[in-house]
């Protein structure tokens, strides 16, 4: 960028010479797309490609835009038959899944920012827990995890903590009422990020129960996340994190 600048003000290059060289430092585009290539130089988190919507030859041209600039390509909502599709066209490259989630490309290397505690309430929250793992580890956070810690066992959401202990940040998913990240918010003073879950039934099945319950928590404090974002969620812990380490400098 700074080489651009330069050329601009030697007058090598005119105005808009300059204009179309800087946009290229920060995206990268198709001609169905546009990648935003320095997002996660700019804000520690890269960017999220939504699987949903896109075609397999969409979905295809972009990780490979991305692979080829050398980042790590992150793919969300993706059905296990669109994973199966791509395994096998990306076979040559680095991959691992969890849930809806995909990563393509070696995970990003370096000095973990921090730490995120990941906590569920029940056992079919794991699936939504381990997306969040699964981006965070694979941009260099360091993750401990504790699952099936809901209030249907009250002593259980203290035995959480203590196995998250040395965490910087919390990410809490819950389905069913939602009640877990109020309860862990009000006896930890560590950042709490609430992720309602599509674990339920009856009137407030589909995270509908367990999002409003999050919302009207009367802990204070409590972050909550739209139901099953656990990319938001992830965004979130590494945003808080990195603000944590610049302060220790």
């Amino acid at each position: 960028m700074r080489d651009i600048l330069d050329l601009y003000r030697k007058g090598l290059i005119d105005e808009d010479e300059a204009q179309g060289r800087l946009w290229q430092c920060f995206y990268e585009r198709g001609e169905e797309f546009m990648i935003d290539i320095s997002r996660h130089e700019r804000l520690g988190f890269p960017e999220v490609i939504f699987a949903e919507g896109k075609s397999e030859d969409q979905l295809l041209q972009i990780v490979e835009r991305i692979l080829a600039k050398g980042e790590i390509a992150l793919l969300s909502h993706v059905s296990p038959e669109r994973q199966s599709v791509l395994k096998r066209a990306l076979s040559g490259n680095a991959m691992e899944s969890a849930g809806r989630l995909m990563v393509v490309g070696a995970k990003i290397a370096g000095k973990s920012p921090g730490t995120v505690g990941i906590i569920t309430a029940g056992t079919s929250d794991i699936p939504y827990a381990k997306e969040c793992s699964l981006i965070l580890e694979s941009i260099g956070t360091t993750v401990v995890s504790c699952y099936d810690a809901g209030v249907a066992g009250i002593h259980r959401p203290y035995l959480s903590l203590r196995e998250v202990k040395d965490a910087d940040v919390l990410i809490v998913l819950a389905g069913m009422e939602g009640a877990l990240p109020t309860m862990i918010a009000s006896i930890t003073d560590k950042p709490v990020i609430a992720v309602p879950t599509p674990v339920g039934y009856g009137v407030g099945g589909c995270g509908v129960g367990a999002f409003i319950g999050m919302l009207q928590t009367c802990a204070p404090g409590v972050l909550v996340v739209n139901i099953g974002n656990t990319v938001g969620a992830a965004a979130g812990a590494v945003r808080i994190l990195r603000t944590l380490a610049k302060n220790r400098l």
